[in-house]
């Protein structure tokens, strides 16, 4: 009986440290992941800003200018015979196409407290 005792308790420390182990090796895989993917990121991050400053460059009026004068290319402001002019786009008030109920849309008496909570709206950060 004391035997049988001692295999269970021996049993049960294993699996216990079997379990700690598992964990462990986990959070290393885990850590390794992480540190890999913030590696990525960073490069995508180098990357947009390369390609944001090569926009910046090849749109620099400057820069247009050199290669338009580098290639002999004449430019000049259009003549009134050459611009066209185009009509605003009529302005749209029901912008519920899909027939979805939207929710800025108030029925009957509620319209009158709009004044009390007004609408939110988002607006885009650039970082």
């Amino acid at each position: 009986m004391r035997l049988f005792k001692y295999i269970i308790f021996i049993s049960i420390i294993t699996a216990a440290a079997l379990i700690y182990v598992h964990q462990q090796i986990e959070l290393v895989k885990l850590s390794y992941e992480i540190d890999c993917k913030e590696k990525v990121l960073k490069q995508v991050l180098d990357r947009r800003a390369i390609l944001r400053y090569n926009i910046c460059n090849l749109e620099s009026p400057s820069r247009l200018e050199k290669v338009l004068s580098s290639r002999n290319i004449k430019v000049s402001f259009p003549k009134r015979a050459q611009v066209v002019r185009l009509a605003r786009a009529p302005y749209v008030k029901n912008t519920n196409m899909l027939g979805v109920s939207g929710l800025g849309e108030r029925a009957g008496i509620f319209r009158l407290f709009d004044f009390l909570g007004g609408q939110a709206e988002a607006h885009a950060r650039e970082k």
